[in-house]
Parts: structure tokens; C-alpha cells; sequence
């Protein structure tokens, strides 16, 4: 392994800690429904921006710029948060964030018109916990278990971006939009304790100065060069999630069409459908940890492809399309899972937070590339043309996974033969 790879050309590693506590079944479990809380703050907003609007006497379309703001600075914190989990401690460093989180989402029912985007912003930036808490608990499983270990945390990510959705909009409707944020924000101090006693404590490291935190981003880049499996499993990851945004910008604007005419109530049942992914990261897990995951990966992106591919002829049927829903969502689920065990198995724990920035990163750049090349093909060419961009992201997938495989094939057979001649 390489000194990149090993952590040591930031010169970050301090003390060597002593061997991790091994994560129990129950552990896994209140760190997965730890990640859904947290990451769940990216989504409150959504279903009850018409109630806000409201409250403000504005109209809901001009506050779409506060989801942005959510999502702007939750991409600013993968690169610039997320890292810190190899160089402090990650407990103290889940403290300062869920804190934070618990106190921005208390003031945002206080705010005022012109500092709300600015408080979503910190909301987004500050919500980047649950990838914190992703590698801490691959760094707690057992290689053996780490699949299935990642799995279990990433079902609760899926499972908590799902039922927000559905919490924010009963609340809401029971109660006040208001209530949505408070009731967040209680849920994040309770997160934080949990944290506090249940994650170990590390060792005493050296004091973060802005020298060491830019040798810091720059492995980053170290990091890249020294392990090209990365790289690998960060454009799956980027083609994934594109295929996976592009459905779900276009499901919407399909069943407002005929012949559903669907309104928005019905639109966001849909979205339960997606509950299929939390098996989907489950299964890979298991999968994963049997050194299947080039398979898993494949069969994944052939899935995404062929799923896309009937739907774009059959989508004015309910059962072709919520099939479609559902087996997409799996795949891409799936194959995600798959990624992050493979990127996790690359490197030891005190450089496994900096691989969640790189992968999580990219991963989160092809969903915004999926998001924004939709609205044109809609617009353009309507359900077929954005179904042949799901497929077409698939289909890149798979040729680019096959393609790889083929390059290992003849490097390890001109290095058999190069032995054999020696």
C-alpha cells in the first residue's frame, strides 16, 4: 500500500490508536437511525415550502432558491467537513455538527425573510454528519462484516431522506410548519447523546492549524493519484446517481400528465417506492463482503439500462412504471453499497473519511449533472427522451465497468507471461 494510501503523506495520523471496539448488531442500528436523522435535514423543507411561502406572503416558487441553498452547502461540506474525520476526533467532531444542526433548525421558524437562505445554507453544510458517521462505521466492522455493516448504516440514510418527506407534511398538517423545525431540532440533541455513548473515543491528536488542514484537502488529490480503484468506483458512483436523479426529476412530471393526473399528494406516495433501495443496499452488502462486487455492480447497471429502456415505451402504465421505480432504485442503491465497500477496503480507517469526501463528492456532482440535463430533454422530448438518458447512463455504466475488466484481463496476462519469461 502506498504512503498516500497509508495516510502518511499528510503527516495528520498522530499517536496509532489502539484497536477499535468491534460494532454489535444494536450499535449498527442506532448509527444507521442516527445517519437518517441527520441527513433527513436536507429535506424537511420540500413538502411544506407552499406553508412557508405562506407565512411569508410570498409565493412558493420564489423560496426553491432556499432548496438550493440546502444542497449548495451540503456539497461545500462533503469537501471541506467531511475530511476532518481523519484528522480530529470524530466524536467531538459529530458533536460540533449535530449541535449546530440542532440549533440552526430551532432559529429557522424565527428567521426573517432575507436570512433564511443563509441558515438552509448552514443546515446543508452542517447536515454532511451522516457521512462522518458512514466511514466511522466501516472503521468499527470487522472486514468481513464491512459490507454488510456500510449497508445497514446507508439503509438508514435511504430510509431517512424517504420519511422526512412524510413526517414534515403531517406535522405540518397537524400542527404548523414551525413544528417541523422544533421537532428536528429536539431530534438532533438526541442524536448527539447517542453519539456521545455509543461512538469510542480517539486519542488525543496535534492541534488542527490551517497548515495541516490544507495538506489535509490536498491529499485529497494524493489520495486519487495513489489508488485507482477509486477513481473506478467514483465515475460508477457520479453515473449512478445521475441515472437515479434524472427518475426522480421526471416521475413528477410524468404523473401530472394524462393518464394519471396525479396531484401532489399522490406524487409523494410515490416516493415510498423507493423504500426498494433499503433492500437493495442490504443485499449488495452481504454480496460485498463475499468479494462479489464487480457482479453486484454489473447486474446493477444492466438493471438501470434495460428498466429504463422498457419504461420509455410503457410508461403510461402504473404497474411498467412503479416496477421501473422500484428496480432502478434498487440497482442504484445497489450498486452504491457496492462502491463503498470497495473504496473502503482500499484504505486503512484514518484515511476512510477523506474517501467519502472524493467518492461522495462525485457522487453527488452526477446527480446534479442528472437534475440539470433533464429539464432540457423534458422539455424537448418529454418522458422518452429523459428514460433514454437513465438508460444511457446506465449503459455507460456497465461498458465503462466491462471495459476496466478487460484492461486488468491483459495487464495480468502480460505480467504472467513477463514471469513466465523471466
Amino acid at each position: 500500500m502506498s504512503k498516500a494510501a497509508r495516510g502518511g503523506a499528510t503527516g495528520l495520523a498522530g499517536p496509532v490508536a489502539p484497536p477499535r471496539p468491534q460494532a454489535g448488531r444494536l450499535t449498527v442500528l442506532l448509527l444507521a437511525a442516527a445517519c437518517g436523522l441527520c441527513v433527513a435535514n436536507l429535506y424537511y423543507l420540500q413538502p411544506i415550502l407552499p406553508e412557508l411561502a405562506a407565512s411569508l406572503h410570498r409565493a412558493p416558487g420564489s423560496l426553491t432558491s432556499c432548496v438550493s441553498a440546502t444542497q449548495a452547502g451540503y456539497a461545500l461540506g462533503l469537501f471541506a467537513l467531511v475530511p476532518l474525520g481523519d484528522a480530529v476526533d470524530r466524536r467531538r467532531l459529530l458533536t460540533f455538527l449535530v449541535t449546530t444542526a440542532a440549533t440552526v433548525l430551532a432559529v429557522i421558524p424565527w428567521a426573517d425573510d432575507a436570512l433564511l437562505g443563509w441558515l438552509f445554507f448552514l443546515l446543508g453544510l452542517v447536515s454532511v454528519a451522516a457521512m462522518v458517521i458512514v466511514p466511522q462505521a466501516a472503521g468499527m466492522a470487522p472486514p468481513e462484516r464491512r459490507g454488510q455493516v456500510v449497508g445497514t448504516v446507508m439503509t438508514g440514510v435511504i430510509l431517512g431522506a424517504l420519511l422526512c418527506r412524510t413526517f414534515a407534511g403531517v406535522v405540518a398538517d397537524l400542527v404548523d410548519w414551525r413544528a417541523v423545525f422544533w421537532g428536528a431540532a429536539v431530534m438532533m440533541l438526541a442524536v448527539c447523546a447517542l453519539l456521545r455513548r455509543i461512538l469510542p473515543a480517539q486519542p488525543a491528536r496535534a492541534p488542527l492549524t490551517a497548515r495541516t488542514y490544507a495538506r489535509l484537502i490536498g491529499s485529497l488529490f494524493a489520495l486519487v493519484r495513489a489508488q485507482p480503484v477509486i477513481v473506478e468506483r467514483c465515475l460508477y458512483g457520479a453515473l449512478g446517481f445521475a441515472a437515479f436523479t434524472v427518475l426522480w426529476t421526471a416521475v413528477p412530471l410524468r404523473l401530472i400528465q394524462a393518464p394519471y393526473d396525479y396531484g401532489s399528494a399522490a406524487i409523494g406516495a410515490t416516493g415510498l417506492l423507493g423504500a426498494g433501495g433499503a433492500l437493495g443496499a442490504n443485499l449488495a452488502g452481504r454480496f460485498a463482503d463475499r468479494g462479489r462486487q464487480r457482479a453486484v455492480s454489473a447486474a446493477a447497471f444492466a438493471l438501470i439500462a434495460v428498466s429504463f429502456a422498457v419504461v420509455a415505451a410503457l410508461s403510461s402504465s402504473l404497474l411498467v412504471l412503479g416496477t421501473a421505480i422500484v428496480l432502478i432504485d434498487f440497482a442504484v442503491q445497489a450498486s452504491h453499497i457496492s462502491n463503498q465497500t470497495a473504496v473502503f477496503g482500499q484504505v486503512g480507517d484514518e484515511m476512510r473519511s477523506r474517501v467519502t469526501t472524493v467518492y461522495m463528492t462525485c457522487y453527488f456532482l452526477g446527480g446534479a449533472a442528472g437534475s440539470a440535463l433533464t429539464g432540457p430533454l423534458w422539455a424537448h422530448g418529454g418522458w422518452p427522451a429523459t428514460s433514454l438518458l437513465g438508460c444511457l447512463a446506465g449503459g455507460c455504466a456497465l461498458l465503462l465497468l466491462l471495459g476496466y475488466a478487460a484492461v486488468r484481463r491483459t495487464v495480468t496476462s502480460r505480467k504472467a507471461a513477463a514471469a513466465t519469461d523471466a
